[in-house]
């Protein structure tokens, strides 16, 4: 049940991917050679507490440390954080990147994602970003696996678009060549011992896969659900597991895997975050007051990501065994690392590590090893240069706290400020204003498909996502004047077919609008007889579309959707709206004129 609830939401969230399509970066501001100085905060290296201590950078790289620096810069840009506490940027070890997710990770301290599957396009534009230490990114550096590594109809194919598969040992070293001519910086392999749920590789192709890694150079982590499969990992040489397994398993059990890791220094990713989500708990309530009173960045936008997978009850007593399981781990000496695996329901970008933190030291660890888990080991183990610790030639990236994570690690919501590549990040979320929408004939078609926002209807498919859906939108003329004219066909081979047009309310296609004080849009429409779907893309649910429903004739009506049913918050943050036929409807043919925005 919980595996098809993942499954379910994570193709809705490619759908908002596809929609929302690749993020422009922001234009790259050039640094200029004056140095800064952060003052007098008390440091965490990444390693060690190092006390009051001053830290100099330029162009985006560490050049001091040490106290008493404005002596030895006399011109620098000093910055008094008397009182305060400077950490390495955070690393989230564990998620799944796209769209805006980088610029939102940074904005909560998380400086770097590595990100464990993803669309290869997007990865290919994120990745040269990382070199650039001189320039204002305003979003966090990615590195990622590409596309992971599974069976046929294994766990990974179900998203709907197309991703190579390994069928057997004999195709290793080819298959893991291949992904790393894709970019793949390390390679995630899916494995399931017992195949209960899905198709898996066998353990023959595992120990092949592990070996051609490392054989060309890549670090190869295992995605695991149980023990045997953590146990055949492990066995075949797979550098880390990026889950916890979920079970009732005893602890003579866990004692040889664990003593194995730890000498082999092999490490975990527990992501205790979604699995704490998986048990039915709600951590949302604490996580968003905490940001909102104690932190320079609100949570808004994304706080609906945040409640939990809404089980039928709470396993709280399984979600405290996995605690339990890793705190052997840890006490073992097995190397534990932060990853949320955002933003899968329960959790998001950048905000949920301060969650993961906190489980973290739940289960054992102590806050100094817990912000460990996520900077310097992190570095460590996935050979990251550059990044993970406070030092000379090392990336300026920083989070500043008002509040000692020493004491009470929940402390690290207290942030002042973020600093990438030296830049300060800008509160965007504040900054960005929201333009409302009031009632307004939007497209009428009469000279072509734009709007009255200057933006265009295109036509959209699934076939960006290996589906073979096909439409067709035109401006055509009839006895009542111009309409737009959709054509199309809804095939089975994507998940979630669809088929329609779309309009952005922006040029970039980010820009929200308000729609609060709108009842809904109308418009005149007649095609074939059936159910249809408008949908809204709104920031604040960025896991999946709003979908409202209506019906269509092939008698010409003004059909008014409404957006009574939407929730307030949602509304106040779209950033498009698309019409797209749904099954059982087939071969359709839709007519539409006169789409209006109405109070």
């Amino acid at each position: 049940m919980m595996k098809n609830i993942f499954i379910s939401l994570f193709v809705i969230g490619l759908l908002v991917l596809f929609f929302m399509l690749l993020p422009t970066p922001n234009k790259p501001q050039q640094d200029s050679d004056r140095i800064t100085i952060i003052r007098g905060a008390t440091m965490f290296d990444g390693n060690t507490w190092l006390g009051e201590t001053d830290v100099a950078f330029q162009r985006g790289l560490i050049i001091g440390l040490g106290s008493r620096l404005t002596n030895k810069y006399k011109t620098a840009n000093v910055i008094d954080a008397s009182g305060q506490y400077l950490l390495p940027g955070l690393i989230d070890a564990h998620t799944h990147a796209w769209d805006n997710a980088l610029s939102n990770a940074v904005k909560y301290g998380v400086t770097t994602e590595l990100d464990m599957f993803t669309n290869n396009a997007f990865a290919s534009t994120q990745r040269p970003l990382r070199q650039q230490h001189n320039v204002d990114v305003q979003q966090a550096d990615l590195f990622s696996a590409g596309t992971l590594i599974t069976a046929p109809n294994g766990h990974g194919t179900e998203y709907g678009f197309e991703i190579d598969t390994i069928e057997n040992a004999a195709q290793a070293n080819d298959f893991v060549a291949a992904r790393i001519n894709e970019g793949s910086d390390y390679l995630k392999i899916v494995y399931n011992a017992t195949s209960r749920y899905m198709p898996s590789i066998d353990k023959a192709t595992l120990h092949a896969l592990v070996q051609a890694a490392h054989q060309q150079g890549k670090l190869a982590v295992v995605h695991i659900s149980d023990l045997q499969s953590a146990r055949d990992a492990i066995n075949a040489g797979a550098d880390g597991l990026v889950h916890a397994f979920v079970g009732k398993e005893q602890t003579e059990q866990l004692i040889p895997l664990a003593k194995h890791m730890a000498n082999n220094k092999q490490f975990m990713i527990p992501t205790l975050s979604i699995i704490a989500s998986m048990m039915g708990q709600d951590n949302s309530a604490q996580l968003v007051a905490d940001f909102n009173n104690e932190s320079k960045f609100k949570i808004g936008d994304v706080s609906s990501q945040l409640s939990n997978l809404r089980t039928d009850r709470n396993r709280q007593s399984l979600f405290e065994m996995t605690q339990q399981q890793v705190s052997l781990l840890h006490n073992a000496g097995v190397m534990i690392l932060a990853g949320t695996d955002a933003p899968n329901p329960g959790t998001a970008h950048g905000i949920s590590m301060h969650l993961e933190l906190q489980l973290l030291v739940e289960s054992g660890l102590t806050p100094t090893q817990a912000l460990m888990a996520a900077t310097s080991n992190v570095a460590k183990a996935f050979k990251l240069t550059h990044r993970g610790v406070i030092a000379v030639d090392h990336k300026a990236d920083f989070v500043l706290l008002n509040r000692d994570p020493r004491v009470d690690i929940t402390n690290t919501r207290t942030i002042s400020t973020v600093f990438k590549n030296g830049f300060e990040i800008n509160d965007n979320a504040q900054e960005q204003q929201h333009t409302a929408i009031n009632a307004m004939m939007f497209s009428d078609f009469d000279n072509d498909l734009t709007s009255t926002l200057k933006t265009t209807w295109y036509s959209t498919t699934d076939e960006q996502f290996g589906g073979n859906s096909s439409v067709d939108i035109v401006r055509q003329a009839g006895e009542q004047g111009s309409h737009l004219y959709i054509t199309g066909e809804l095939k089975r081979k994507f998940s979630f077919p669809w088929a329609g047009a779309f309009i952005s309310f922006s040029d970039n296609n980010k820009q929200p609008m308000d729609l609060t004080d709108l009842k809904g849009v109308a418009f005149d429409v007649k095609g074939t007889a059936g159910r249809y779907k408008l949908m809204l893309m709104s920031t604040k649910q960025q896991m999946r579309p709003v979908e409202i429903p209506f019906d269509v004739t092939q008698q010409l009506q003004r059909k008014t959707v409404s957006f009574s049913t939407i929730k307030p918050q949602l509304l106040n943050s779209v950033t498009g709206m698309v019409i797209v036929a749904s099954l059982p409807t087939e071969k359709f043919e839709l007519i539409i004129d006169n789409v209006e925005f109405v109070e």
